[in-house]
């Protein structure tokens, strides 16, 4: 057992990483952990509801002698310890935590790593004998666990997590008190080939060793609301509008220099369609002057009594998909609407909160939208003749602090919302899984865009906010990412 602990925690100080090459088949075991090992991983687990699993556990451990730590996941039984110990396996990993389990692992030296969900999990596991723990499932609020539990427990007590951890988030879990990190699909998944593997693992272990980026105020225009930011045609300043001081806002990103018009009428969003700058009043859809601030109203809408136009965003094909809110706050009075380049209006979707960041995939085929009253992001799928599939909730945001805001895409396809009152922007997995979140100083997050140069725009408002709270927050700014987010710039 000294032995084996001391070769997993010497190849988890090299790369804390654990493999999770579910599915994997014997015959194409050697080429993916290679390949794996190649990129710099040191420790694989072959998941028990793999195609006979033991057998390729046994050929990997012949294959790789001490190069690699070599193990089993999805170990539930104390009968499949014993196999795992004829197979030559090091670890044994398991999604719960199951004394027996443990105990027969540290009888026949392999090192055991439970799964623990708590606090009562984890002393448990730790009283049976294990020292390398699995919290899972983890996400951001795992990360939030395992700080909370590291003081309280034992100091040779290791958490690996697992579970909506993978390369957009590895930095933060493992500079937040993770010792190391258990990734599957993201690296391997069932037909994908050892070459592909390896450009993975690459990109995961460079993930792990790069600083989670700092926020950089470029500007503070002392924005009441900053709506909607988008970069100008030639993609050196930021636009964004504040519908409560009816202005829009011109800031460089070279210098931060600022430039602000008065708009003739409030605007709540603005979005490029082709080269004419369109916003949304209260109750039409208007072209936009960005030099005076002078409007023309394309369309008008019948967006419903109590009601208003609060968000936007514009398709490839010209066509704006339009949300509204009610002035009084009332549930499900929002809608969202369709405005086509001839000018005809349809409501399309209507039950709605409030109608928040909103857009579409890279490929059409889905949209998203936030509805920040039901504190929900919602996916509507792409149908034939342009309109939308029905609606299906994402997430709900839950232990997540604030509201959902504004939104964009990442490249990856992951979702960027920014959190009103939360004081950070959160990343979600296409699926809804909390990735990550980025932290900054200004409490009101309001809305966010691409940079054109892989990283992320933010704005945020200084609105119900006491003057020496927004003062000493930066409120109002207008803050960067320069690396690490690698947002899409159009659609």
């Amino acid at each position: 057992m000294i032995d084996a602990l001391a070769a997993v925690e010497t190849a988890l100080a090299d790369a804390p990483v654990v493999a999770i090459v579910r599915g994997l088949h014997a015959g194409e075991a050697v080429a993916v952990v290679e390949a794996l090992y190649d990129a710099g991983i040191r420790v694989a687990e072959v998941p028990l509801n793999s195609p006979d699993p033991f057998a390729t556990i046994a050929l990997l451990r012949r294959h790789f002698g001490t190069r690699m730590v070599i193990g089993a996941g999805t170990v539930l039984d104390p009968a499949d310890v014993d196999r795992l110990a004829e197979a030559g396996g090091q670890i044994c990993v398991a999604p719960n935590c199951d004394v027996d389990v443990i105990v027969r692992a540290l009888e026949l030296g392999i090192v055991p790593m439970p799964g623990v969900a708590s606090p009562s999990d984890a002393f448990r596991a730790y009283r049976a004998g294990a020292r390398w723990l699995k919290y899972f499932p983890a996400g951001e609020v795992g990360l939030v666990n395992i700080a909370a539990l590291r003081p309280v427990m034992p100091a040779d007590a290791r958490f690996v997590a697992v579970g909506g951890v993978g390369a957009a988030n590895a930095a933060r879990f493992l500079e937040g008190g993770c010792d190391a990190i258990g990734v599957g699909s993201e690296l391997y998944r069932p037909g994908r080939d050892a070459a592909t593997v390896g450009g993975s693992a690459r990109e995961l272990v460079a993930a792990m060793r790069a600083p989670n980026p700092e926020p950089r105020a470029i500007a503070n225009p002392g924005a009441t609301i900053s709506e909607s930011p988008l970069l100008d045609q030639a993609g050196e300043h930021v636009l964004f509008v504040d519908p409560v001081q009816s202005t829009l806002h011109r800031v460089a990103l070279a210098d931060g220099a600022m430039h602000q018009v008065a708009t003739d009428l409030p605007l709540n969003a603005i979005g490029w369609r082709g080269d004419t700058l369109v916003g949304l009043a209260d109750r039409a859809l208007v072209a936009v002057d960005s030099s005076s601030g002078a409007t023309t109203v394309i369309v008008d809408v019948e967006v419903g009594p109590g009601c208003r136009f609060n968000d936007m965003t514009v398709a490839a094909d010209g066509v704006v998909w339009a949300g509204t809110m009610h002035r009084g706050l009332l549930a499900g009075r929002g809608a969202l609407f369709r405005i086509s380049m001839d000018g005809s209006v349809e409501r399309v979707c209507e039950g709605l909160g409030v109608c928040n960041g909103m857009e579409w995939t890279r490929d059409r085929t889905s949209l998203y939208l936030v509805d920040t009253l039901q504190r929900t992001l919602i996916r509507f799928s792409s149908v034939p003749g342009g309109m939308l599939g029905d609606p299906v909730i994402v997430s709900d945001f839950m232990n997540i602090p604030g509201k959902p805001d504004g939104m964009t895409i990442g490249a990856n396809g992951n979702l960027l919302v920014a959190m009103w009152g939360g004081a950070r922007v959160v990343e979600l997995s296409p699926n809804g899984a909390l990735l990550r979140s980025l932290n900054v100083s200004p409490p009101h997050v309001s809305s966010l865009c691409a940079d054109g140069r892989g990283g992320l725009i933010i704005t945020t408002s200084r609105m119900r906010l006491m003057q020496c709270e927004a003062d000493a927050t930066g409120s109002g700014s207008v803050l960067r990412f320069a690396i690490g987010c690698a947002v899409q710039s159009g659609v």
